[in-house]
């Protein structure tokens, strides 16, 4: 037993994996975590980037799919009631605001919502109203198959289709998020609006085929569970879950690179590290490995699994984030609204061709002279960031990972002079954002952030592409849908590359369950849906 304490290793501590060890552990599994990095939650972090007292996000911002999550809406895990997590919710999830000085903001609430829609077309409010109640109708369902083990696909979509609607819903997500937007709405602002929240969601073009399901995800989300922002920094959720782990007696070791998962005679329980210690389990490993990665982290697989492995699609567009320290926050050309919303996006032409254009350029690795920003002030939210009465601004810039002109290593030389491009772009809209009101700031390119994990290889932080051939019981391959490595025995995968998918998802639990069952643990004392 003092030789081998751990029933459980896991490999890497980001938000998914700290979500499955803490179920784990809370369901009596002695569990270790294993962080090769000096900050746990992978992209779930937050840091001091610029200045003392600034705590800025270094990658994900706000919390929109866990808010429907059992991990939140059931607390299974104590994390608020417990273990410190707090949330601020703002007015507005989503905001657009146009080269012209018009805005479009999504509201929280429907009606709010459909009255700014109304202001452009009555037509497209009405129609927006029609989707959200669509989605209403079906949220429970979906956020439920998207908290424990993905059901076989073709079985999700029989279910759906013995729904009432439920094979319209079908056609819909079959379909492209730029022909539901262009089927549904006819004003170019309200079609641009839209169109820009799916590029954002999903870092993909919408003209893709099978993307209409993201669309009409994020419409569900946007009423059933707004978005949140956590209080001191999206690592506060990281820290709460570390806390419940080890509240319930398990461990989590920092700087401690996993080398490599130990397959012997077709039993996975045990991990080399980097300095060539090795540690056992006396039941299973659970890793955070990026599909391309399988083959090069387990000895001994089946070269047809890797190989299906490293078919799995990233996604096409990466980003550049600029996180800045302020004297004051930005006041907006578009008038104070703007103070209510979370994520507020700036784009300078309301034809969406010219978006359609853009991300074009995008996937040919180019960077258009105007850049497409994504912009949040959190201390709005949460003055705790910041010294008293300053402020933190998050800018995020939709970029390509492989430049055109020298690939991703060309990051290095140019990312200083983009975000100088950006910064000028954000000061016609907030003209305020100049000069020495920035105190500091922080530039991370595509490249740097695919240097934080190799999670976000490739510079895709959602661990593989949002198509629906790639996702539920698809993702990333069939063969691995249900976390369980076929071979070796004792394997299973988590992380945003898994079910229920990149952003901040809550993807642990279903991680947990399929261990537990596998293992014939009871878990109802703590997983109750």
């Amino acid at each position: 037993m003092a030789d081998n304490p751990y029933d459980i290793i896991v490999v890497g501590a980001g938000h998914n994996t700290l979500g499955a060890a803490a179920y784990l552990q809370k369901c009596g599994l002695r569990t270790l975590v294993l962080e090769k990095n000096a900050v746990p939650g992978g992209g779930v972090i937050s840091k001091p980037l610029t200045l003392p007292g600034f705590m800025h996000d270094c990658h994900a911002t706000g919390v929109i799919h866990l808010q429907g999550h059992p991990m939140l809406t059931g607390d299974e895990l104590e994390l608020k009631a417990r273990f410190g997590l707090e949330f601020s919710y703002p007015d507005a999830g989503y905001m657009t605001i146009f080269g012209d000085g018009d805005s479009l903001t999504c509201y929280a609430d429907i009606e709010r919502a459909c009255a700014d829609i109304a202001r452009f077309s009555q037509k497209d409010a009405d129609s927006y109203r029609r989707l959200a109640a669509s989605m209403d109708a079906i949220m429970p369902m979906i956020s439920m198959s998207m908290s424990r083990p993905p059901v076989p696909f073709a079985g999700f979509i029989g279910m759906l289709s013995q729904m009432p609607g439920g094979n319209d819903l079908i056609l819909m997500m079959m379909r492209s998020a730029y022909d539901l937007v262009v089927t549904n709405f006819e004003h170019p602002k309200v079609r641009q609006h839209f169109l820009k929240w799916i590029v954002e969601g999903v870092n993909l073009d919408p003209e893709h085929k099978t993307t209409g399901i993201a669309m009409l995800y994020l419409i569900g989300l946007s009423h059933s569970h707004p978005a949140g922002v956590p209080k001191g920094g999206m690592g506060s959720l990281s820290q709460a879950m570390i806390r419940c782990i080890e509240h319930h007696g398990g461990e989590v070791r920092l700087n401690t690179p996993v080398k490599r998962v130990i397959n012997r005679n077709g039993v996975a329980r045990a991990v080399e590290l980097a300095s060539g210690e090795v540690i056992e389990a006396r039941r299973a490993v659970v890793a955070t490995i990026h599909p391309h990665m399988l083959g090069d982290m387990v000895d001994g697989l089946d070269p047809a699994l890797v190989a299906s492995a490293r078919t799995a699609q990233s996604s096409e567009i990466s980003g550049l984030l600029i996180n800045c320290a302020l004297r004051e926050a930005p006041k907006w050309t578009a008038g104070p609204e703007a103070n209510s919303c979370l994520y507020i996006n700036l784009v300078e032409e309301s034809d969406p061709n010219w978006l359609r254009r853009y991300v074009s350029a995008l996937r040919f690795g180019e960077l258009p002279e105007v850049p497409l920003l994504c912009v949040s002030n959190h201390t709005n939210f949460d003055p705790s960031r910041a010294p008293d009465g300053q402020h933190t601004l998050y800018i995020f810039c939709l970029s390509p990972f492989s430049l055109a002109d020298g690939g991703p290593e060309k990051w290095d030389e140019v990312k200083e002079k983009r975000a100088d491009e950006v910064m000028k772009t954000l000061a016609r809209y907030a003209p305020n954002i100049t000069g020495d009101n920035i105190l500091a700031r922080h530039v991370d390119s595509p490249l740097d952030m695919s240097r934080h994990t190799p999670s976000f290889s490739y510079g895709d932080f959602n661990g593989g592409a949002f198509f629906l051939y790639q996702m539920m019981g698809m993702r990333p391959t069939p063969e691995l849908a249900q976390y369980r490595v076929p071979w070796p025995g004792g394997l299973y995968v988590c992380g945003p590359a898994m079910h229920r998918a990149g952003g901040v998802t809550g993807g642990g639990r279903p991680v947990a369950i399929r261990v537990m069952e596998d293992l014939g643990i009871d878990y109802s004392n703590v997983i109750r849906s």
